[in-house]
This record gives C-alpha cells, structure tokens and sequence, in this order.
C-alpha cells in the first residue's frame, strides 16, 4: 500500500467513527493540566507526558484475542501507567505525595542539611503502610 492510499484509509477510519463525546470538554481539561504543570504557560525545556487510557470498541489488532469483540475497559492501561510513573501512590490519599512525610531533627552541619529523621504523619500512617505492604 503506498502512502496516499494508506493516509486515505486513516482519514476514511476517522471520518467515519462518531464523534468524540465531550471534546470541547476534555481539550479545556488537557489545556488545564499543561498551563497547571507549566507555571509560565509554557512547556518548552520542561518534559511534560499526557497518557490517556481508556476503553476501546475498534479493531486494533490484526489477531484479535478477544473474539466476541474488541472492547476493553482501559483498566489495565491505567493502572499500568500509574504503577510506571509513582509506585504506591495509587493506594495513597489524594494528598501530594510527600504531604504523607514530615522531617524532624533537621540541622545544618558545616552547610549541609542533615536529616536525621522522616516519618509519617499519623493522619497518613496506615494509607502509607497498606501502599508499601500491598507492593512487596
């Protein structure tokens, strides 16, 4: 298949696919997470990732293993995707990571910070422990 006819075919499978549900929604949605994670509004010289996962009904295989139809729930992307960009913290409260931890005993020796102690906050302590248990 040449090129010409294969973008046809591309341009042929999305012209006829319906129309995404909410796309005005979920672009204002993506133009929130970049502005909030760029403080300036931009994202050049800063890596930023945007993985969607999400249920498919289409035929993306050439052997498709599911043989009453392709559906999937998109379940296993995104649990794969959060278990790839920050263990345990799909068990953890909603709460930013290292809200989860306090220091203590910080001093300056010789103009280096010496942590002596990190602990967890009693309000986060079981999240914490069910999160490093449920991982080994």
């Amino acid at each position: 298949m040449d090129s010409a006819a294969f973008h046809e075919e591309i341009d042929s499978f999305f012209d006829s696919a319906p129309p995404l549900k909410d796309s005005a929604k979920i672009t204002d949605k993506l133009n929130q997470f970049i502005q909030f994670d760029s403080p300036s509004g931009e994202v050049r010289g800063r890596r930023v990732v945007c993985v969607t996962s999400g249920g498919t009904t289409v035929p993306l295989e050439q052997r498709c293993v599911r043989y009453i139809d392709n559906f999937s729930s998109g379940n296993r992307g995104a649990a794969s995707t959060e278990g790839t960009c920050q263990p345990y913290c799909r068990s953890l409260p909603e709460d930013p990571l290292l809200e989860c931890f306090e220091l203590a005993d910080d001093f300056n020796f010789q103009g280096y910070w010496v942590m002596s102690n990190i602990s967890v906050r009693q309000s986060h302590s079981e999240a914490v422990k069910g999160a490093i248990r449920d991982h080994h």
